[in-house]
């Protein structure tokens, strides 16, 4: 089978030739090609603000729980003692 989008190439060189024009003139000005290690990098980085984000989810987590924890028991003893002084 014939590869129909390589036809009018003489050669597959000449084709990756082509291809690679096309790569240079669709990236903006200035920009350099994404190289494996960049996107490895940035990768990392997001690993790093998950990690980050999580941690301060777990504590605010664990904060609110104290909280409700002590509302329970401050509304707890403020009725034990309304009972008492009733008495």
């Amino acid at each position: 089978m014939t590869d129909i989008r390589k036809h009018g190439f003489e050669s597959d060189a000449q084709w990756r030739e082509y291809l690679q024009e096309i790569e240079e003139t669709a990236r903006p000005v200035g920009v350099p090609p994404a190289s494996d290690q960049g996107v490895l990098d940035d990768l990392a980085a997001l690993r790093a603000e998950v990690a980050a984000l999580r941690q301060r989810i777990r504590i605010r987590h664990h904060r609110e729980r104290m909280a409700r924890w002590q509302r329970i028991v401050g509304a707890t003893a403020f009725l034990l003692l309304v009972a008492a002084a009733g008495r």
